[in-house]
């Protein structure tokens, strides 16, 4: 088996990545120990649909958890072998709930949110990425997810009334996921399954996300076996990183606050709007550019030029 490799988003406040398709694989990964070197990436310009993570095993590239597992199953790697027909059917039916229920949720919390998206979405992402990607990315991945909330409930014209709604389906969906979970380690016993790896890695970001508007994070932190299998999982996979975090947030508390850095560091209000702007309309300029240049970059992205390309991009992290 050749080396397999993986790109994904950085972490931040103790999460092994601040993004949730990231965080899926990675878990994953995790549980069933597959030797892999993690790449933090900082353009996801040549990656496949411009999005993170990457996997590549070869001259093999994925993109999807999905895909992820399938491979990983076809090298004999797999969480899932101790699961029933039966339980292999509910852990199935179970994450497609959490995508319809949990999902909008998750995406209305991070990116439609405007005063978490200001405050904490855009900045960590921006933070992720170099220039001018910081200032383009964040803004289309907010476009996204504000037309995926507007098609699924377009019907209503009050935004407070769409955030009720889709929490208390979410609500509700993680009660049912409490209920499922009871007192066990995991969702199937006592061995990690790749359904296990998908809610960790739709409640860990919740819980750890410093958002000023955290209605859904404190719904899952009053769930408490809800919030001991996010401790449980990050503690036995991701030790390193909670430490690491604890240790850059204890010196940076002993040099001067939060705000008093962000103060510092931060460009003020209008500047950054106006440089926004600029950035956006160079990036899309080259994306047009590129189009034009690589004709079909499906055809393209699995061949040895893209493969050479994305390693170029590696090497520079």
């Amino acid at each position: 088996m050749a080396s397999i490799e993986l790109n994904i988003w950085r972490g931040e406040w103790g999460l092994a990545s601040i993004d949730l398709e990231c965080l899926k694989v990675l878990t994953y990964m995790k549980f069933i120990g597959v030797p892999v070197k993690v790449h933090e990436s900082n353009n996801p310009y040549f990656a496949p649909k411009g999005r993170l993570p990457v996997m590549r095993d070869g001259r093999i590239v994925l993109t999807t958890f999905e895909e992820v597992v399938d491979h990983l199953k076809s090298l004999h790697y797999s969480t899932d072998v101790h699961l029933n027909t039966k339980q292999a059917a509910e852990a199935s039916a179970f994450t497609q709930y959490l995508r319809d229920k949990l999902y909008p949720a998750y995406q209305y919390a991070w990116w439609v949110d405007e005063k978490n998206y200001t405050e904490i979405t855009r900045p960590a992402y921006a933070k992720a990425l170099r220039i001018p990607f910081n200032f383009y990315y964040p803004g289309r991945y907010q476009n996204t997810a504000k037309e995926m909330i507007d098609a699924l409930y377009g019907e209503h014209t009050d935004l407070r009334e769409i955030e009720r709604t889709i929490y208390l389906e979410a609500e509700k969906c993680l009660k049912t996921l409490s209920d499922r979970l009871g007192e066990s380690e995991y969702f199937f016993g006592s061995r990690p399954s790749s359904f296990d790896a998908v809610v960790f890695a739709y409640l860990a970001p919740l819980v750890k996300a410093p958002f000023p508007n955290a209605t859904l994070g404190n719904h899952v932190k009053g769930i408490s076996n809800l919030s001991r299998f996010v401790a449980r999982i990050n503690q036995k996979n991701f030790r390193h990183v909670t430490d690491e975090y604890n240790r850059q947030n204890a010196k940076k508390q002993s040099t001067g606050t939060q705000s008093e850095r962000d103060a510092a560091s931060f460009p003020n209000q209008t500047r950054n709007k106006i440089l926004a702007a600029i950035f956006a309309a160079i990036a899309m300029t080259g994306y047009a550019v590129a189009n034009g240049m690589f004709q079909d970059l499906k055809d393209f992205e699995h061949s040895r030029d893209y493969n050479e390309m994305f390693e170029n991009e590696e090497d520079d992290n």
